[in-house]
């Protein structure tokens, strides 16, 4: 399921991330991204009080994106412990990308075999998820972790690491990032200001 998760990431190359609490917003949101050519999104957990009830509402958009627009490749965002990666599995995404690298999320994934991308932004941190048998990982926040320089820093001791990265990515310089060898997709809010 990783592996193909990832074949699709890699063709779809840009991964609008949306905060939404609404499931028929949700809906009319996906419809709209694929009308415009994008083919996943990723719902992020996110909001200004941080609670299980806008955390619901955020899983039940993804639950009827899967079910009403079932073309899209729909993922969960910052999932940040084990207990929103039960939600997202619940909810029915595919995949998970977190902002950092917890330990006890990542072994829970695996465990329950839902896709992760936990956020790295050292080399410490990918030779963490290496030892999980992680190979593709999110690099997060890109832009002030060291953008592509970083990215092309990190490929020389990590050749077959592959990265998503997000955080500061824009229409200006999300080809500057895809054009790099280690990079198979981009994420970010940008696409829908645009």
């Amino acid at each position: 399921m990783f592996e193909e998760i990832v074949t699709r990431l890699s063709e779809v190359k840009i991964v609008p991330v949306v905060t939404v609490f609404d499931k028929e917003e949700a809906v009319k949101l996906a419809h709209s991204l694929v009308s415009r050519g994008y083919s996943a999104v990723e719902f992020a957990f996110r909001s200004a009080t941080a609670s299980d009830e806008d955390f619901n509402k955020i899983a039940e958009c993804i639950s009827a994106v899967r079910k009403l627009c079932p073309k899209m490749l729909c993922g969960a965002g910052t999932v940040i412990n084990p207990k929103l990666a039960k939600l997202a599995k619940k909810s029915g995404a595919q995949f998970v990308m977190a902002p950092g690298f917890n330990p006890a999320t990542v072994e829970w994934c695996i465990k329950n075999d839902l896709a992760i991308f936990p956020g790295i932004n050292t080399p410490s941190q990918v030779e963490e998820a290496l030892m999980y048998g992680l190979g593709v990982l999110k690099f997060f926040p890109a832009e002030v972790s060291g953008g592509v320089k970083m990215l092309k820093a990190l490929s020389g001791p990590f050749p077959n690491v592959k990265f998503i990265p997000t955080g500061g990515i824009d229409a200006a310089n999300s080809e500057d990032y895809l054009a790099c060898k280690n990079v198979i997709a981009v994420g970010g809010t940008w696409v829908l200001k645009s």
